[in-house]
């Protein structure tokens, strides 16, 4: 057992990536504007991606290649697409993340610093975290803090089911005006998280298996653990991080319909101003004793989700770099270091842009995510049947029929948005 738990990695790190701004701002923002209207959406929305999801550390774990190397082998046109959606949006998505660490941590040292500040110092602690510490770093620092976060909004969510709220005001929640479906929408597109993320999730799964081969209790007589082997404990720790996705998304829901639902309390906009109602949402239930605790833990589920985004882009880029300019191998921690601080810069000048309209720059990340879904889906459904993927890891026949009615549902997803915005 203890084995298998010290193998334990790119799942958390998956998580640890999608508990950011899809849980606690969008899960939020679900509950206090929705109550719980939307948990089935959620619910529904981890069960259509989860078979792409999976794509990633199947094939992964069965070749030993990520999945930027699969698209490459589809042909250089899907190769390209994905190139050209990771360039158009990455700077976007870090700044979305980023700028809710940000504001988290405005909240617990008073020292009255802009937003744009903190930003600069939260992506500055990312890249010298990434630059000195790499994967390592990143997977340890998750195992605690996802555990002990689950308690406390499990213990939070109790405390106020059993304490004196003030009454709601009776209110229905209108899903089907144009506000709400751009939110559902925007909420879906990230909830757990975007389908790309899969491409990082297969560069971290390579990574583990690298640190895998020094650990002679999961190696065979010729010193090589079996494909079957690799693919089965990738996928279960995979599993284990995506379930653990969905039960915080239903529990921030349900903080959010239980503490500001009906209540005519609007959310702030600002960075800022949002993290202090998030805090207060713990600390209003459980006293004012709980707020570093409440604030520390937020800060380390948001900044573990910057450094996995920065590490996640990074990597792609350094990796497209190989590709297109032969760099041998020597010259990959070099590139990769020096695409760590290009992505915060991206990242830090959009967030001097939109610094107060925190909503909106996370609602425009979220909805570009939903609409490329279907794509990154296909994409992955499809490097699951490339030659040098072994027969004996692919999924069964019935997986692939689920597979595909899942990928038909976010195809009518994106189609019946793009439609609704157009006529």
């Amino acid at each position: 057992m203890r084995n298998f738990i010290s193998l334990l990695g790119p799942g958390l790190v998956f998580a640890a990536t999608s508990i950011g701004v899809s849980h606690v701002v969008q899960s939020t923002r679900a509950g206090a504007d929705f109550g719980y209207a939307l948990v089935a959406i959620i619910i529904l929305a981890h069960v259509i991606k989860l078979p792409f999801f999976q794509a990633g550390p199947r094939y992964a774990a069965a070749t030993g290649e990520n999945l930027l190397d699969a698209y490459l082998r589809l042909g250089k046109g899907y190769y390209i697409s994905v190139v050209l959606l990771t360039f158009a949006t990455m700077f976007i998505i870090q700044a979305a993340v980023t700028i809710v660490a940000a504001g988290v941590l405005a909240n617990i040292l008073p020292f009255g610093w802009s937003i744009g500040v903190w930003s600069l110092v939260v992506l500055l602690a990312s890249m010298l975290l990434l630059i000195t510490g790499g994967y390592r770093l990143l997977k340890n620092l998750m195992k605690a803090m996802m555990l002990v976060f689950l308690v406390l909004c499990v213990t939070t969510l109790c405390a106020s089911l059993l304490s004196d709220r003030p009454e709601q005001l009776a209110t229905a929640p209108q899903l089907l005006s144009v506000s709400s479906i751009a939110f559902i929408v925007a909420l879906v597109g990230w909830m757990p998280t975007a389908i790309e993320v899969s491409i990082w999730h297969s560069f971290w799964v390579v990574e583990q298996q690298k640190l895998d081969e020094v650990n002679a209790s999961q190696l065979n007589s010729s010193g090589t653990a079996p494909i079957a082997s690799k693919v089965k404990i990738r996928l279960l720790d995979f599993n284990i991080g995506y379930l653990f996705c969905c039960l915080l998304a239903l529990l921030f829901v349900a903080l959010g319909a239980q503490v500001l639902f009906g209540r005519g309390i609007p959310l702030q906009d600002s960075a800022i101003g949002f993290s202090a109602q998030l805090i207060a949402i713990f600390t209003d239930i459980l006293g004012p004793w709980s707020k570093p605790v409440v604030s520390g833990l937020i800060f380390i589920a948001m900044f573990s989700t910057c450094i996995a985004v920065a590490d996640g882009f990074s990597q792609v880029i350094t990796r497209i770099a190989e590709q297109q300019f032969n760099l041998d191998g020597s010259k990959h921690k070099l590139a990769y270091h020096l695409c760590i601080p290009v992505i915060g810069i991206g990242g830090l000048a959009i967030i001097l842009l939109f610094a107060g309209q925190l909503t909106s720059l996370v609602d425009f990340a979220t909805t570009v995510s939903f609409l490329s879904a279907p794509w990154f889906a296909w994409l992955n459904m499809k490097s699951l049947t490339l030659p040098n993927m072994p027969v004996a890891s692919r999924v069964t026949s019935g997986y692939n029929i689920y597979t595909q009615c899942c990928l038909a549902c976010l195809s009518a997803f994106a189609i019946f948005y793009l439609a609704w915005r157009l006529f």
